[in-house]
């Protein structure tokens, strides 16, 4: 359901009222991009403690509640006002209710109101403190420190007095001064005005240690002020990040050389001359035994001739890599990826053949979860519109050929009042409800998509014409027409606009199609209303 916009006068009385309720809040005004600007002198008179040393109300609140700042933020620019509870920075242990008003057409900015009952008299509201991560630092020919940014003390927990007189190699960590030597010296040797980077470890003055980016730019040569500008970035964060990936991959590494796997060797004609303990637990099989019947003894009929095809193959020296199904005693059905390599020899004559066997059940299912994520809707387990469209580009290239193809867009009618009185859980049962009800009515084959929020396309092959189309049309109204929907002590009946366009086999395109019947229904709603409907495209 789209937010209405309230008018001025609305909003003028909500600010009246919230101003009217909470005479000891806080006030501050908001510009269109959520920062605060200057109050403006009408709501300066208000009498409403200021907001100061903050740049948004986000930076107000504590960060698990930064989601529900911007959100009502959005609903405040969409809508007109809106407000939420959160626990401020200043008072965590109480909730204060942020309020969100549009006041443009008045002060031309928003208005931001805090309060609640926890925000005494006294409190100030200290926003979020955002720790500096670059500082500047002047230095001599020597690096030696001549000037240096505040930042330093939030970065390094020095006081600048303390640092200027010290040489910046005392900072830099005993491990990488080798390195600053070295870019130090490198950077001497170019022209006036050029930088050269190095990124080095330095040491807090806690002993900690802070990973910087130090760009230093050559200005020796200027007669009148020679030095040496040093931009520190602090990269701390990026570092450590960068450190958690090495991690990660030295422990897949790791994991990889141990990983068990089942491990078989063959002869030219497919007897086993070595497996591993875990291959021998795998296929029941031991050294002399024919590696073909070992494995098509517990693989998945339907995918025995495809074992015993690649096992062919690869002792002609084709290499194959396949998935199959593999019957694990007391373990049910497993996915095998089996890659099989041949091995010849200096004349390239196939002597045998390395197999190896991984059990990938669960990223096979993990494949399945990410298929059906990407095919179908969430709500209504019809296909989304990307595999809707899909399946329409399949229905009409296919190679298959068929009589032709129905495409039915459908759209329910008065669906938002319905979503408007009984909430958005009851939309989404009547759509799940429309969604059974389509898939069971449409013909064998045919798909249901769902392609907006309460549109559904169904895409039908092999319809002979027309008339066909129409009559799969009329059978939808019909499925829906007997659907019965109960929703807080009312039954609901759904009712659609539906539009139908057809395309013999080796003709159309999937978006005009989609446009035509989407025309078409568009017709039928504009002459019949919220009654059930039928049309297609001529």
């Amino acid at each position: 359901m789209a937010d209405i916009q309230l008018k001025p006068d609305d909003r003028d009385a909500v600010f009246k009222a919230v101003l009217a309720q909470h005479p000891d809040a806080f006030i501050g005004a908001i510009g269109a991009n959520g920062l605060f600007l200057p109050l403006p002198r009408e709501a300066t008179d208000t009498g409403l403690r200021p907001i100061e040393s903050a740049s948004s109300m986000l930076g107000l609140a504590v960060t698990d509640d930064h989601r529900l700042v911007i959100d009502a933020w959005s609903e405040a620019v969409t809508a007109g006002v809106a407000n939420c509870l959160v626990h401020l920075i200043a008072a965590p242990d109480r909730l204060a209710r942020m309020h969100f008003i549009d006041m443009t057409h008045r002060f031309g900015v928003y208005i931001g109101i805090i309060s609640g009952s926890g925000l005494a008299a006294e409190l100030t509201l200290q926003p979020e403190l955002v720790r500096p991560r670059l500082v500047t630092m002047h230095k001599s020919p020597v690096s030696v420190v001549t000037e240096v940014g505040p930042e330093i003390t939030d970065l390094l927990g020095w006081a600048p007095a303390e640092l200027v007189g010290q040489r910046t190699l005392e900072l830099v960590h005993p491990d990488d001064q080798q390195r600053a030597i070295a870019s130090w010296m490198d950077m001497l040797s170019t022209p006036h005005g050029s930088a050269r980077r190095v990124r080095l470890r330095h040491l807090h003055r806690d002993g900690r240690t802070v990973w910087f980016e130090v760009t230093n730019h050559n200005y020796l040569a200027d007669p009148d002020h020679p030095r040496v500008v040093a931009e520190m970035l602090d990269i701390s964060d990026e570092m450590v990040a960068q450190e958690a990936v090495r991690a990660a991959e030295q422990l897949m590494r790791r994991l990889t050389e141990t990983i068990p796997l089942a491990i078989l060797q063959t002869t030219h004609d497919g007897r086993i001359t070595f497996l591993n303990e875990r291959a021998a637990q795998q296929v029941k099989a031991q050294v002399g035994d024919v590696l073909t019947d070992a494995l098509l003894e517990l693989a998945e009929p339907v995918d025995r001739r495809r074992v015993g095809d690649a096992l062919a193959a690869v002792l002609t020296g084709e290499d194959t890599d396949l998935e199959y199904g593999h019957r694990k005693p007391g373990a049910g059905i497993r996915r095998i990826r089996a890659n099989l390599r041949a091995l010849t020899d200096d004349s390239g004559t196939v002597t045998g053949a390395i197999v190896c066997l991984a059990d990938v059940t669960e990223e096979a299912l993990l494949r399945e979860r990410l298929w059906r994520q990407a095919t179908f809707d969430a709500l209504t387990g019809c296909h989304n519109r990307a595999a809707t469209v899909a399946a329409l580009d399949d229905a009409l290239d296919t190679a298959d050929e068929h009589a032709g193809t129905a495409v039915v867009f459908l759209d329910l009618n008065s669906f938002k009042p319905i979503n408007d009185r009984y909430g958005h859980a009851a939309g989404d049962l009547l759509l799940s409800h429309v969604a059974a009800s389509l898939r069971s009515a449409v013909p064998a084959g045919a798909i249901v998509g769902r392609i907006g929020g309460d549109e559904f396309v169904a895409v039908c092959r092999d319809v002979a014409g027309r008339d066909h189309a129409d009559r799969i049309g009329a059978d939808l109204l019909t499925a829906l027409s007997a659907a019965r929907v109960q929703i807080g002590g009312h039954t609901l009946v759904p009712h659609a606009s539906l539009g139908v366009a057809w395309s013999p086999y080796g003709t159309g395109d999937s978006d005009e199609l989609l446009a035509q019947a989407d025309a078409a229904m568009y017709a039928v709603k504009r002459t019949r209303g919220d009654s059930p409907a039928l049309s297609h495209t001529g």
